[in-house]
C-alpha cells in the first residue's frame, strides 16, 4: 500500500455538534488522489514550533467533489485544528490509507455499528454504498451520549427516509422517555434492530471499550468471526508465535544507532511508547499500524502487530511500525 504527500486547501468549515467540526478540502494544486470510503488521511500541523500529525477518517464519500474530515475536539492536535484551521488555510496531508471499507470487504447486506466519532467511516461507507446500490439493504446502529451528540443526525434521518432499504437506530445514554433505545447497546437492542443479524456482515468502529463490548456481544449472539470487520490492525497469528514474556519487572534495551542512546522497553510495550516515555520524538500519526509514518529499521527479536504499508523487502530488512511493534529481546533501532 502506498500513500501520497500533498497540500490541501480548506474550502469549508461546519460545526456538527458542540464539540465536533467538519472541514472540507480541495487540492491546493492538481487533483486529489483516489480514495475508498472509510479510508484515512494524515494531517500535519505545527504547535509552538513542534511538528505534529494525526490520522483522521474521511467522512466524505468518493462521489463528493472534495474531501471532508470530521473531528472531535479531543487531544492536542484536534484541539489545535479546532482553534486554528479556517477556510482558506492550507495544510499538509498524507494518504489515503486503510483497508476498512465496503469496497475491500464487500457484502450484500451490511450492518454498520458505531459510537461517538466512530460514525465518520460509517457515514462515508453508507453514502458510497447507496450511490452504487440505491436499494441496498443496510442496518445502521449508532450509539451516543445524548441527542445533541449525534453527528450527522439530520443527514442520516434524511438518507434513511430517501432509501427504504436503510433502517437506522440511535442508542442514547440520555434521552427523552419517548426514545425507544435508551442506555447502552445491548444484545436485546441488536436483535430488535437487526433481527437477521447472523446473516449480515458487521462493520464496527468506535472507542476501544465500545468495540470490545460489542465484539463480545456479537460472539455471544453467535455471529461467525468471518462476518465481523473492525478497525483492528493485528497481524494474524502473531500472538501464537510470541516468546514467553520476561518476569515482572524485567525489561529490554533499545539502542538508538544514530546516537548510541539506550532506552528501556518493558514487555508488551511498543517501540513508540518506549521512545516517547524516554523523551525521544518520532513521527507518528494513526498510532494503529496503518499509515506507516512511524517506520523504522530494527535489528533484533521483534514482534509486529501490523505489517500494513510494509513490503516483503521491508520485512526482510527489519523494517517495523514503531506504534505496533514490541520486542522479545534487546533491539537496535534506526529511525
Amino acid at each position: 500500500m502506498t500513500s501520497t504527500s500533498f497540500t490541501l486547501r480548506c474550502i469549508g468549515r461546519l460545526a456538527q455538534t458542540h464539540d465536533v467540526t467538519s472541514w472540507q478540502f480541495a487540492a491546493a494544486k492538481g487533483s486529489l488522489p483516489p480514495v475508498l470510503a472509510g479510508q484515512c488521511v494524515t494531517l500535519h500541523t505545527d504547535i509552538d514550533g513542534e511538528p505534529l500529525c494525526r490520522a483522521y477518517t474521511l467522512s466524505s464519500s468518493p462521489q463528493d467533489p472534495g474531501w471532508q474530515v470530521t473531528i472531535k475536539d479531543v487531544g492536542r492536535v484536534s484541539h489545535h485544528l479546532h482553534q486554528s484551521l479556517q477556510v482558506g488555510d492550507e495544510i499538509q496531508a498524507d494518504g489515503p490509507f486503510g483497508d476498512f471499507n465496503l469496497t475491500a470487504l464487500p457484502c450484500e447486506r451490511p450492518l454498520l455499528l458505531s459510537a461517538g466519532s466512530g460514525i465518520t467511516p460509517m457515514w462515508a461507507m453508507l453514502r458510497d454504498e447507496l450511490a452504487r446500490r440505491p436499494d441496498a439493504d443496510v442496518r445502521f446502529i449508532h450509539s451516543a451520549r445524548t441527542p445533541e451528540d449525534v453527528i450527522f443526525a439530520d443527514e442520516l434521518a434524511a438518507l434513511a427516509e430517501a432509501h427504504p432499504g436503510v433502517r437506522h437506530g440511535l442508542v442514547l445514554e440520555q434521552a427523552p422517555e419517548t426514545h425507544p433505545w435508551v442506555g447502552r447497546l445491548s444484545p436485546a437492542m441488536l436483535q430488535e434492530l437487526a433481527p437477521d443479524l447472523l446473516s449480515r456482515h458487521v462493520y464496527l468502529c468506535g472507542p476501544a471499550p465500545y468495540m470490545a463490548a460489542v465484539s463480545a456481544m456479537l460472539v455471544e449472539l453467535g455471529l461467525p468471526a468471518a462476518q465481523l470487520h473492525q478497525e483492528s490492525f493485528g497481524l494474524p497469528g502473531a500472538a501464537s508465535s510470541a516468546a514467553p514474556a520476561p518476569a515482572s519487572g524485567d525489561h529490554f534495551w533499545l539502542t538508538l544507532t544514530k546516537s548510541g542512546k539506550k532506552v528501556k522497553i518493558l514487555p508488551g510495550q511498543t517501540l513508540l511508547a518506549a521512545l516517547e516515555e524516554a523523551g525521544e520524538s518520532m513521527m507518528a500519526a494513526c498510532r494503529a499500524g496503518v499509515c506507516g509514518s512511524c517506520r523504522c529499521t530494527t535489528q533484533g527479536d521483534i514482534e509486529r502487530q501490523s505489517v500494513m504499508t510494509l513490503s516483503a523487502q521491508d520485512l526482510e530488512r527489519g523494517v517495523a511500525l514503531a506504534c505496533s511493534c514490541t520486542v522479545r529481546g534487546d533491539v537496535s533501532l534506526d529511525c
